[in-house]
Formats: C-alpha cells, structure tokens, sequence
C-alpha cells in the first residue's frame, strides 16, 4: 500500500518537511515574502510630507545638534530639500562605510529602542522603529545622506525612491577637514511636496510639531527658501510656537504609577473666549495628537479635555506611536496609565471653566444692566406718577468716595473753589516750595508756572454736564498772576462737548454725550509768551449716584434659591431677582431674551412700590410668569422660521 503524500521521500533539493507533533500541531517563525515589498509599504505609511521633513529634523535633534539649517534650493535644475547639522553624526562609533551600511541593512530596527522612558525624556528623543529615513519617498526621488567626522573620510549614502538598491561612497569635492557634519538631501522634489514646503509653512509647522524639543533644547533652527520670488520670506528663525492666553499655575507633573509623570501646560483662551487648536498632546516633546478627540478609544474625547475655552499640551513620554505618520497612540498598558492619571485632575480643570463661565455671566449680567438703565434712563422723567427705586447704598458709598457729586455742579461757593485750589496746588506744587504763615499773604502773585483741573476725573452723566475749573498757580502754589488766556478742547467729539461761561474763561460746562464712554479734557493757560497744559479724564456714564437716599435705576442683586417661587422683590432697599427660579435659568444663554425678562421684573417693583398696594404682587407675578412663557416660545419659533418664497399674485 503505498505511503501518504506527506511520508514520501522528498524531492531532491528540497528540505524536508517538520515532522508534525502527535497533536497535528506546527511550530515556526513569521518570514516576510519579499523583505522590499514589505519595506515599500513602510514608506507608503508617511503620506505627508511636512511630517516627513519633520522625522529628518528630529534625526538632527536626536543627534544633539545645535545648528540646523533647511534649505529649499535647486541643484542643476533639480528641487531640492537640504538639511544640515553640526550633531554627533551617523553612528560616531563606526567607521562612515560602516555606519552608512548598517542604516541601509537594518531597515525597521532603531538603536534607540532600548532607551527607557526615563531616558527617552531626558535626551529628548523620539526615534525607535528606524523607518523615519523612508519617509522621503514622500519628498522626492532620491535621498542622499552625507556624513563627516574628524579623522575619517567623508562618505555618502544613496537611496533611490521604490528601488531596492543602495550606494555608498567615499563624497567628493569635499575636502578632508577635519570637520563633523551631516547632511541630508533630498532630490527632486514632488510638486505636492514643493507647495507644503515653502518657507514660511514649513517653519510653522516644525515650530508647533517640535515644540516641546525646541524650548528643551539650546538649538539653532533655520529653514532657508532660495527658489522664493518676490517679498516671500527668504530665511525663517524657527520659534517654539507660544500660546495665546492666562497661564494656569499649579497643575502637573500628574504622576502616573510606574511610568514617567505627565507635563502640562494649560491656558485659559484670551479675547474672542475660545482657542482653534485647544489641548493637544505631545510624547516626550513630539505632537502626537492635535486634540484630545483624537483619543477616543481612551475615552478622553470629552470635556474638559476638548473644551476649547483651554488651550496649551498635555506630555506624556511612554507613549508607543504609529511608525512613520506618529499620529495616535497604541491601546497598551502605559496608555491606560495614561487615561487613569488624568482623571484625578479633571475635577481642577472642571472648576477653572466653571469660574470662567461664571465670569462670562457676570460680564453678560452688567451689560444687560447696562441696556436696561439706558432703556428706562428718561423714564421717570417723562412719567413722574410712578417712584423710582433705591440705589444700592454700597453703589452711593463708592461714588462718594471716588468724589461724585451731583451732575451740575454750577452752585459750588467760594469755599468749594478755595479747597480746589488746594488740593491742585498740594499736587502740582511740593509743599516745599510754598511760603507759609503770614509771610505767603504778603508776597503778591507770581507768572504762571502751572495748571490743574478740579474736578479731575470729570464724571458727569449722559445728556447732563457739570462745570470745570482751570486753576493756573505760580510758583509758589498760588493762584497765578492776570491775565490769563484759556483754550479748552474735549476728544473725542463723540464723547460730549465744552460751552464756556460767560465772564469766567477760565470754567466750562462739559455736556454729557447720549451713551456712555470716556474721553479727554483738555486746558492750555497762556500768559506773556508762557504756557502750560492739563488733562483730566472725562468718563460720561448711565446714571450718577446722588447721595445716601438716591433713588434710579438700581443694578439686580442676583440671588440663587431655585426651591423659591418668587422672581423679584425688593429687600432693606435692594433689588433681588432670584436667579433660580426657572424662568430666569430658562433664558440664561439667550441675552435679548433675559433683557426683557429684567425689564419685566423692573416694572413689576415699580407698579408696586408706586401703588403701595401689596394686593397687586401676586396678580403682577402671574403677569410676569404668562409674558416671560410667550417671550421665550415666540423667540424660539421665530429663530426656527426659515424664510418664506414669495407668493405669486
């Protein structure tokens, strides 16, 4: 009977087969098919080439240089892309034929692998599959690799795109000098690649791709554009990229257990309240990840993680990246780690952009304030039956104390004038130089050598005036000699405007203009060919406070009881609005919306307190309740109604 296919005798020249396990069970190792064509795929998994450009520059970095220059240039017609460096070179310890061979016939293995974290942290160094070379099929057609060192010959390695060849020679035309270098050239460049590389974008992004090597290193980077035209920038210092905005002090290093700590650098976003780029995330200095959406199999793909209102990085050196394009980390142990260690300081980061928002409704609160005064400012007036509310006395204590009085001040007597010239005299004369006691009566006045303002700032409100005095002193403090001229000017036009007095040059009635703002008065004294010059603030605003039992228009003392039924009431001379309630929380994000929910409770304290009858509360709150629920419902089917066609007639 003959034997089975598997116990014949084998072929000659053929090796046998293994023979098999009693369980039928094969053991072996994995062997590529074709080693190049598994190279080639390696390549191809680099598509961009401004990363590409990057992994040369990170060579450079690795190799502890300190000047690095980039050029984009042609050589015999032929783009090219030349990077230099004054690093330790290609393999220092080899011999440069030696050195060149091992790169070209150890594809995929990096004599950086072993480093540990703690190392890789230290030196900064990213490389560690030994593919980063490859990235040039990305570039160009060949790659050229030129390395020097003292005592040796320098040599150059030859890579060709999609060839499985290499060639090693001694490099000509340079002579031997005793010089350590390394350069990498890149020929004939691809037209998607050209456009990407022009100088300015390419310096950008290695600024914000490197950043983290770049401001932990002492290092030169350049990136020269010589095929540039015109007022194109032709050489490119490449700066760290800095971020925009309040740095937050205090958070990180956030230790991970068993594996190197987490850096961060966190920014609250400046004017405008939101960043385009948010947190991003780096390894040992090198972006990984430009948002944390990026890492959603890690689960950080939510707040605050992707709340733009932050910006800044997150470092973590253990991460293992995808070879070639770098971008995303590998679901292994030390990312996990990862993930742990950043939960503890979610609930900080959760409290700095409650603070924020809080700070945003503020804002937003005093402007509504601001909109409401300005909509009732003439009210009172046109209506006197009705009774204005009190005026928070906190509000009177602070303008008494900044010097706010009435908003004309036109009957101040003699005394008032007296104690101005003064208080100008004690700040623009030193007290030393005034003569005291009797002997200062005696002496008459002397020229004008100063000039102030009273008072100085000048706060009057919209549509009112208030008068102000130019007091010219001389030398002494005193008010100076006659005859003096005056010549007053208010900027801008827009804020209010001056009008003189009659037989007094030396006051004018400053005119509030119709909103608020600030400007600048103005005053030039001249006496005999002498002058002098003063300025006050003038700061024009919605309502003044006029004293202990000032009554206007008062700013809502908001007050959070959301188990309360009330919206408003007035409270030892407050105004309350119970912020909440959920009418108020139902228009909080919608400003127009919460102005007239405001203007509402408004009017309610004011139907009330001018009727003295507390029968109307409850009818009035059911009023305010019925009119706050259509406002919001017919604000939101407006905001919903698309454009109607017109209708043929």
């Amino acid at each position: 009977m003959p034997r089975a296919a598997d116990e014949a005798d084998p072929p000659r020249g053929r090796r046998p087969r293994r023979a098999r396990s009693p369980s039928g069970e094969l053991r072996g190792k994995l062997r590529a098919h074709d080693p190049f064509e598994l190279i080639r795929w390696l390549a191809l998994s680099q598509p961009d080439p401004r990363k590409a450009l990057a992994e040369l520059v990170q060579n450079s970095l690795d190799a502890g240089a300190s000047r690095i220059r980039v050029t984009r240039r042609r050589d015999r017609r032929e783009p090219c892309l030349w990077i230099f460096d004054d690093g330790e070179g290609v393999i220092p310890e080899l011999q440069r034929p030696d050195a060149l061979r091992y790169i070209a016939t150890h594809i995929g293995h990096s004599r950086k692998r072993d480093l540990s974290p703690q190392q890789r942290l230290s030196l900064m160094t990213q490389g560690q599959y030994g593919i980063g070379l490859l990235g040039f099929w990305s570039l160009g057609q060949m790659l050229e690799i030129r390395t020097a060192l003292p005592g040796q010959r320098p040599h150059r390695l030859v890579l060709h795109r999609d060839r499985p060849d290499y060639r090693i020679e001694p490099l000509r035309g340079r002579l031997d000098l005793d010089e350590r270098f390394t350069e990498v050239v890149v020929v004939g460049l691809h037209r998607e690649a050209m456009n990407v590389l022009v100088g300015r974008r390419a310096a950008d992004y290695l600024a914000s791709e490197l950043r983290g090597q770049l401001l932990g290193r002492e290092v030169d980077l350049v990136v020269e554009d010589r095929m540039a035209r015109g007022r194109a920038e032709k050489s490119i210092q490449v700066r760290p990229l800095r971020f925009l905005g309040e740095r937050q002090e205090g958070i990180g290093p956030v230790p991970v257990p068993g594996h190197a700590p987490i850096r961060l650098e966190v920014y609250l976003a400046g004017e405008g309240g939101e960043s385009e780029g948010g947190l991003a995330v780096y390894s040992a200095g090198t972006l990984v990840a430009q948002s944390f959406a990026e890492l959603s199999a890690l689960g950080l793909d939510r707040a605050p993680w992707t709340d733009r209102r932050l910006l800044g990085l997150v470092d973590f050196p253990e991460f293992r990246v995808a070879p070639g394009s770098r971008r995303g980390v590998y679901l292994d142990e030390a990312a996990g780690a990862f993930a742990q260690a950043l939960a503890t300081i979610e609930p900080l980061l959760l409290g700095i952009l409650e603070r924020l928002e809080r700070q945003r409704l503020a804002e937003l609160d005093k402007t509504l304030v601001r909109d409401l005064q300005r909509a009732y400012r003439d009210f009172f007036r046109q209506r006197p039956r009705y009774q204005t509310l009190p005026v928070r006395s906190e509000e009177t204590a602070q303008a008494a104390a900044a010097g706010i009085g009435a908003a004309d001040s036109s009957a101040a007597g003699e005394g008032d004038l007296a104690a101005a010239e003064g208080e100008v005299a004690e700040l623009l004369s030193p007290a030393a130089r005034r003569p005291a006691g009797p002997i200062a009566d005696l002496l008459p006045p002397g020229p004008l050598v100063e000039v102030g303002l009273s008072p100085s700032p000048v706060v009057v409100e919209c549509n009112g005036s208030r008068i102000v005095r130019a007091i010219a002193l001389d030398a002494a403090g005193r008010r100076a000699a006659e005859p003096l001229e005056h010549e007053w000017q208010l900027t801008p036009s827009g804020v209010g405007g001056v009008q003189t007095i009659d037989g007094a040059a030396d006051r004018v009635r400053v005119f509030g203009g119709e909103r608020a703002g600030s400007g600048t008065l103005s005053v030039v004294v001249r006496q005999h060919g002498a002058s002098a010059r003063a300025e006050a603030t003038v700061e024009v605003v919605e309502q003044l406070a006029r004293g202990p039992s000032a009554e206007g228009i008062p700013e809502p003392e908001l007050v959070h009881q959301p188990a309360s039924t009330w919206r408003s009431r007035m409270l030892d001379g407050r105004w309350q609005v119970n912020s909440g309630h959920r009418d108020f929380r139902a228009v909080l994000e919608r400003p127009a919306i919460k102005l007239r929910y405001l203007a509402m409770l408004f009017a309610k304290e004011v139907v009330l307190r001018s009727s003295s009858d507390p029968r109307l509360e409850e009818p009035l709150e059911q009023l305010v309740e019925v009119a706050a629920y259509g406002d919001r419902h017919i604000a939101a089917k407006r905001g919903s109604r698309r454009p109607s066609q017109p209708k043929d007639e």
